[in-house]
């Protein structure tokens, strides 16, 4: 009896170190770990899109596969990486890890408030404002109301600063272009007077002179005001810029004394005038043809129109 009972004791004390020794086995690590360095130190380490709270150079675990290593650093472009991870194994990543310092893109306009967008994106952001990215071409668009959408590449390289200054185009400009001859007594097929608002060349003998807002004087072969000339009563003002090119975004100065009403038909830069509604126009003379005896001197013009009434903006 004594000898059944011990023989019980033995057996259930096996058991109990067997039970001891399973207790203590470690378990089997199926994961791996990736550890990272990266120029500069401190970038946040994002694992498949998910903040790890780790900076470099630091380590992360990670589950066996492929993964997506993102660093992150205030002022440095976005970091991506392709991992493999190997249950119990280290991924070494301390190779391609320099991030590339962000450069400026400040983006400007005439008249400030544009909407911004980016490679096709709305940015949220209005002129003028200052853009952190990475080097790269970017394909930049301006939308304003009343203005024509304004489309440009711009690039920034090395983590440079790139300023774009655009002057915006209204829509409420239109460009009219004619042809006027020197004198005073043509006909029709040789108009010597325009009406700005429309185009409309003109002879002032046609029976349109109230239409008329300039016309070409042969005496001194000068632009002038068609006020006083053959019952035209039109007065318009004129003031020469200081570019050529009537497209250049530069506004009209607002009519003052200073204005005069006559130019020379010998002035290359462009004209800004001042007519009796109060519109603006922007006004160049890009050719001269006759001026000897039998074919008459004429001045091929082309101006901008403003339609909005004592708007100066071109």
């Amino acid at each position: 009896m004594i000898r059944n009972i011990l023989l019980v004791w033995i057996l259930l004390l096996g058991l109990a170190l067997i039970s001891c020794d399973d207790s203590t086995t470690d378990p089997v690590d199926d994961n791996g770990s990736i550890y990272i360095e990266s120029d500069p130190t401190g970038a946040e380490i994002w694992l498949d899109g998910v903040n790890t709270g780790a900076v470099t150079p630091g380590s992360v675990d990670a589950t066996p596969g492929s993964h997506i290593v993102t660093l992150k650093k205030d002022g440095y472009a976005d970091l991506e990486l392709n991992v493999s991870v190997s249950a119990g194994q280290e991924f070494l990543l301390t190779a391609g890890t320099t991030l590339a310092q962000l450069g400026a893109l400040i983006i400007e306009s005439e008249p400030i408030g544009a909407t911004i967008w980016i490679d096709g994106v709305n940015t949220g952001e209005v002129t003028p404002h200052n853009f952190s990215l990475g080097d790269d071409n970017y394909t930049v668009t301006l939308h304003f109301t009343e203005y024509a959408d304004t489309t440009f590449v711009t690039q920034i390289s090395n983590g440079g600063t790139t300023t774009e200054s655009i002057n915006l185009r209204p829509t409420f400009t239109t460009t009219l272009t004619a042809t006027i001859w020197e004198t005073i007594d043509t006909d029709a097929t040789q108009p010597s007077g325009v009406d700005l608002s429309t185009g409309t060349e003109s002879s002032i003998v046609s029976g349109s002179n109230a239409d008329v807002d300039v016309f070409y004087e042969s005496n001194g072969f000068i632009v002038m005001s068609a006020n006083g000339r053959n019952d035209m009563t039109r007065e318009t003002y004129f003031k020469v810029g200081e570019g050529n090119d009537i497209n250049d975004g530069i506004n009209s100065p607002v009519k003052d004394d200073t204005w005069l009403t006559e130019v020379p038909d010998t002035e290359t830069n462009y004209i800004y005038l001042y007519d009796a509604d109060g519109h603006y126009s922007k006004f160049i003379i890009v050719s001269i043809n006759g001026g000897v005896p039998g074919d008459p001197a004429r001045l091929n013009v082309k101006w901008l129109y403003n339609e909005n009434e004592n708007n100066v903006e071109f």
